[in-house]
């Protein structure tokens, strides 16, 4: 029988900030372009310390966003986790941070193909562990962990913040249609945002939105499965968390809702608490799961 739990809030403990230095930016090549990387590896001293091999982490950003995310919380995640033992690798997607192509070539293929290229940079790397991999997604980073798990159902573990959960267009439903029917005509759409200029966003995008089938998918999944989001989400109704897990093949998957948390779990507000919360979670996720 599957156990899921759902949590309708919850409160955590804050954790000691770490200092490390910023490893050097890597370079994978997808066959097409460059895709920037950096990879911050475990800490000599974390959790396996005596293990000769450590598990990672592959961390996908969201839309507009970059590989160290909003507030930097990729970043100070990388960090928690090397103080556990935990290796990760996050990355730029076509088009954002350091990329050196244009945001038109992203697509949800490209970016599965961007997520797949880490992760077997991770399984050949000699100091890890192939067998304990997992992945995190933020927002339509979620559905690109999505697919690269139903590629590589072998991943460990899967964890979405803030993740869209739906097939075909359902996933992005409220903008899809007026945006596409642009990008029919024009190729592309222009996606705005409030905090950055806008985005070309390539007909193909759409045309693979309408196709893709994660959700559906993930039925052949049965790694473990966290979702979080927030209670305040207005670009994601947080109940996607619980449809994500109830829709996965695992027998372990949970369900988070922070209260009083935006989409980007108010990581730009200070003094909020629900960042740490996230990072607490995922975290303690991670550790007991790879």
């Amino acid at each position: 029988m599957k156990w899921k739990n759902w949590l309708a809030a919850i409160l955590v403990c804050s954790y000691p900030a770490v200092c490390m230095a910023e490893p050097p930016l890597l370079m994978l090549d997808n066959g097409e372009y460059q895709v920037p990387a950096i990879y911050t590896p475990a800490s000599a001293t974390g959790r396996g310390a005596e293990a000769e091999k450590r598990p990672a982490v592959v961390l996908l950003h969201g839309t507009a966003s970059h590989k160290n995310e909003v507030g930097d919380l990729y970043l100070k995640l990388a960090v928690r986790l090397a103080s556990q033992g935990i290796a990760s690798l996050r990355i730029d997607f076509a088009g954002t941070g350091d990329s050196p192509v244009d945001y038109l070539q992203y697509d949800l293929n490209s970016a599965t193909r961007d997520a797949f290229i880490a992760y077997q940079y991770l399984i050949k790397r000699p100091e890890l562990d192939a067998s304990r991999i997992g992945v995190v997604g933020f927002s339509q980073g979620g559905l690109i962990a999505q697919l690269l798990v139903a590629q590589a159902p072998e991943i460990k573990t899967l964890v979405a913040w803030s993740s869209v959960a739906g097939d075909g267009s359902q996933a992005f439903a409220g903008m899809f249609d007026a945006l596409y029917a642009e990008a029919k005509t024009n190729g592309y759409a222009h996606m705005k945002f409030d905090w950055r200029s806008p985005l070309k966003v390539n007909v193909s995008w759409f045309e693979q939105a309408l196709q893709q089938r994660a959700l559906s998918e993930l039925a052949n999944y049965s790694g473990p499965v966290l979702a979080v989001a927030g209670s305040s989400d207005t670009v994601v109704d947080p109940s996607s968390a619980l449809r994500l897990v109830e829709s996965a093949g695992s027998a372990d998957g949970r369900a988070v809702i922070l209260k009083g948390a935006d989409h980007i779990f108010n990581v730009l507000t200070p003094g909020a608490s629900q960042p740490d919360a996230l990072l607490t979670i995922t975290q303690q996720w991670l550790t007991e799961h790879l």
